[in-house]
């Protein structure tokens, strides 16, 4: 088998898969859209969750929308990408990170555009802390974009003797960020467990494809069958 054909098949395990959950994730919002029901049970959840609040959990709360929010976010994506840079001396292992975040942040904004689920009724909670009048709710893009960025984070660290920490302190933002959306009053908990669900695939599937395309690059650079790829996609020039 050719290493070319060895990243081919990877990418097929990987792809089939990730693709099939990100069309599950796109059938459920429809499916919440459509069920009045269903969204009346999630605002009463919501009434319940912001009726109890203190100041603190507030402060992490509005800290959170702030550090993940659009203009923020693109300059958390441009350091990063920057750090492995100057850590990796490798170009094309920044430029996969920031493919890695940003591809699948922007198909979670596709699937907004697809679903058309409105937003939480937020004039009608007990305790308003951001107004976001209009807009759309599913997938909540501040969790997928943390998702998205932090899963970057732990691919490019895989290796290192700190990586287990990394993914542990990548769960616990992830979660806050999804509780905070929540508690915040501007998403329903299905809008964030489907963010979380759709990132993993998503950033599944574009690394996936990082290595069948890097593998493909390397063959014909080389014009030779070489061996397997090691260190996966970070570790090219």
């Amino acid at each position: 088998m050719s290493s070319e054909t060895r990243p081919l098949h990877r990418f097929v395990r990987t792809a089939l898969p990730a693709a099939g959950v990100i069309l599950t994730v796109i059938a459920t919002g429809f499916v919440l859209t459509g069920s009045a029901g269903w969204t009346d049970g999630e605002m009463n959840v919501l009434r319940q969750v912001n009726a109890d609040h203190s100041a603190p959990l507030d402060a992490v709360a509005l800290g959170i929308d702030w550090l993940f929010s659009p203009a923020v976010g693109v300059v958390l994506v441009l350091l990063a990408a920057g750090s492995v840079l100057l850590l990796t001396r490798r170009p094309g292992a920044a430029i996969r990170f920031v493919l890695v975040v940003m591809i699948p942040t922007l198909g979670a904004d596709v699937i907004k555009l697809l679903v058309q689920r409105a937003r939480p009724d937020i004039p009608s909670l007990p305790h308003i802390l951001l107004l976001e009048p209009g807009g759309l709710s599913f997938p909540s893009g501040h969790t997928s974009f943390a998702a998205c960025f932090l899963l970057g984070v732990v691919l490019v660290t895989a290796g290192h003797r700190w990586h287990p920490f990394v993914i542990g302190t990548a769960a616990v933002v992830v979660l806050a960020t999804a509780a905070s959306r929540v508690y915040l009053g501007v998403h329903y908990p299905s809008d964030v467990v489907a963010s979380v669900v759709y990132s993993l695939a998503a950033v599944a599937l574009v690394n996936a494809a990082s290595v069948l395309l890097l593998a493909h690059w390397s063959e014909r650079r080389s014009g030779l069958h070489a061996g397997p790829v090691h260190g996966g996609v970070w570790n090219a020039r």
